[in-house]
């Protein structure tokens, strides 16, 4: 499978990189693109839709090495390396943070060989799992677990709400368990959280949905969804 990566030196040669492509064809980096991305919610206490922009911004240097730099809209800028290996983000940084906070260890994007069976592995927190009746209700302050990624097909057709097709797309799905209390009656339970993803060639990350359903009783959850508007 062909791939098109674009490094650049550091310093010296990081504004040859501004405009240019920092990605490959799975998961595009030009600088100046923007995405926004429409999000429902499925949970058991209403949550109002929302959007989500992503932009890529003028590549930085990091650790003496030339990277992407995707910013979300929630104020946090994720810093990225993608070479023969995949695409990995290495560090963060929040709107109000004046330097990038390295990763502990890279987390994994995307992990070549983009064919069906790679596997790669990441930590995770819940998105939508809370707490009923204690505080902090969110259990991603307090909880996190392993996720396996695995490929599962690099010929999905995406078809989206405004009805445009995209193809050819890499469907990556994402498995973790965290062990919770979620009420008298089942006592503890092994609850999955499940992300489906969809990276389109030369789009990028154009779906994603997000599972974490949990028993009646002490916990919430719901399933998150989310496709690009434009």
């Amino acid at each position: 499978m062909s791939r098109h990566f674009i490094l650049c030196a550091p310093l010296a040669l990081l504004s040859a990189c501004s405009g240019r492509d920092l990605g490959n064809q799975w998961f595009p980096l030009r600088v100046g693109d923007e995405q926004t991305l429409s999000v429902s919610y499925q949970t058991d206490e209403a949550r109002e839709p929302e959007q989500w922009v992503m932009r890529v911004d003028e590549p930085a240097v990091f650790q003496d090495q030339p990277v992407a730099v995707r910013h979300h809209s929630a104020g946090v800028s994720y810093y990225l390396k993608v070479d023969e290996q995949g695409v990995r983000r290495i560090a963060t940084r929040t709107d109000i943070d004046e330097q990038p906070t390295a990763d502990a260890e890279p987390m994994w994007v995307l992990k070549a060989p983009y064919a069906v069976g790679t596997e790669w592995t990441t930590v995770t927190v819940p998105y939508l799992l809370q707490r009923k009746n204690e505080h902090p209700r969110d259990l991603k302050h307090t909880h996190k677990a392993q996720m396996t990624w695995r490929i599962e097909a690099v010929d999905d057709v995406v078809t989206l709400a405004d009805g445009s097709e995209h193809r050819p797309c890499l469907r990556v799905v994402g498995q973790a368990r965290l062990n919770l209390y979620t009420d008298p009656v089942n006592g503890f339970t092994d609850v999955p959280l499940i992300s489906r993803e969809w990276y389109c060639r030369g789009k990028g990350l154009v779906k994603l949905e997000r599972e974490e359903k949990v028993p009646t009783g002490f916990m919430t959850g719901g399933v998150l969804r989310a496709e690009q508007l434009r």
